[in-house]
């Protein structure tokens, strides 16, 4: 038993390596790919992008991820690589260019169908590369690949004494829920405006996207700008807020604002894969919720309710359980809290 678990681990190092190599290598591929798409002729459709490599990082990213969970391998360094690696590769606006931002994936796929009359593939692609993920596992996409969660949570592990693991949540995904049916129903009020706008504009492109940045109720608190690294005072501003409130909060923006996240909650409930716990193992030492950086865990032990914080998949709450209570995986296990 004990030579084939070293098989195991080391197979598993193995292939994370070179998973790891590959993503390595993936800005190189993609600016071949860029230069070779500049030469073509045609416009570029839904797998034109989906195969660029910006999205094959995306599925290195979450691929590793997976395996780590699966193997729970997951502690607070192997954490810190990962959304180091998602934020460099990003975040920065150097090796990907941000645009179009997860953000742009919900609220400016619905504007350009209504004020040009179709879906762009870039979009399209970015909100699929989002959501057959996260409909596959928890959060698999916020969680292994976005830049501002990944700078939220590298923020959030700076040592303090001061972090509020357990505030309420109902409180702030109300917020957040908020928030997104705002954005719809504002937004359907006044789709014909806009593209009578956007016809009678023609090519005054920027000035009918002012007009829709008007309507938007994303756009004054949409933090993805600051990852443009634009530095002036509204950046320092709003940098300020979101680094005070990392340092203090567990992703706090996903938690209150974002409406991928809002979106991505709710496809958790279907997600199978995802973080499952054995009541027979478990001793309900609570070892996994200090260890865990998030306030999720905690309602997954208590087992009362269904609606429990985000869970980003992060993982460091499995390999903390010395039980094998935790683990990450489509199987149903005993879900009955005990008595």
């Amino acid at each position: 038993m004990n030579i084939f678990k070293i098989v195991m681990t080391t197979r598993l190092t193995r292939v994370t390596a070179l998973l790891f190599l590959l993503l390595l290598a993936v800005p190189a591929v993609a600016q071949e790919a860029a230069e070779a798409a500049d030469t073509a002729e045609s416009t570029p459709g839904v797998m034109d992008y989906l195969l660029t490599g910006k999205f094959l990082g995306f599925l290195i990213l979450i691929i590793l991820g997976l395996l780590l969970l699966f193997k729970r391998r997951v502690n607070l360094w192997v954490r810190i690589v990962m959304i180091l690696a998602a934020f460099i590769l990003y975040g920065l606006d150097y090796v990907f260019p941000l645009h179009p931002s997860p953000m742009c994936a919900v609220t400016k796929l619905f504007m350009f169908k209504f004020t040009m009359g179709k879906f762009f593939p870039a979009f399209i692609a970015l909100f699929l590369a989002i959501f057959i993920p996260s409909l596959i596992g928890q959060k698999l996409f916020c969680g292994w690949v976005c830049p501002l969660g990944a700078f939220q949570e590298l923020i959030n592990k700076i040592p303090h004494k001061f972090k509020w693991k357990n505030f309420n949540f109902t409180a702030f995904n109300y917020v957040r829920m908020t928030f997104l049916a705002m954005f719809f129903l504002t937004f359907f009020m006044v789709r014909d405006q806009i593209a009578m706008l956007a016809e009678n504009l023609e090519t005054e492109f920027s000035q009918m996207w002012v007009a829709f940045s008007a309507y938007n109720i994303y756009d004054p608190v949409n933090f993805f700008e600051l990852l443009h690294w634009n530095i002036d005072t509204l950046f320092i501003v709003m940098m300020t807020v979101l680094v005070i409130s990392s340092l203090i909060l567990y992703r706090p923006f996903c938690y209150l604002i974002c409406p991928v996240g809002a979106i991505s909650w709710l496809l958790e409930k279907i997600a199978p894969l995802r973080v499952r716990i054995n009541r027979d193992n478990c001793t309900e030492c609570m070892e996994c919720v200090n260890v865990s950086p998030c306030p999720t865990i905690g309602k997954i032990v208590e087992g009362k309710s269904r609606a429990y914080p985000d869970c980003t998949s992060c993982g460091e709450c499995l390999k903390a359980c010395e039980f094998d209570a935790l683990n990450f995986g489509w199987r149903k296990t005993a879900t009955t809290p005990k008595k």
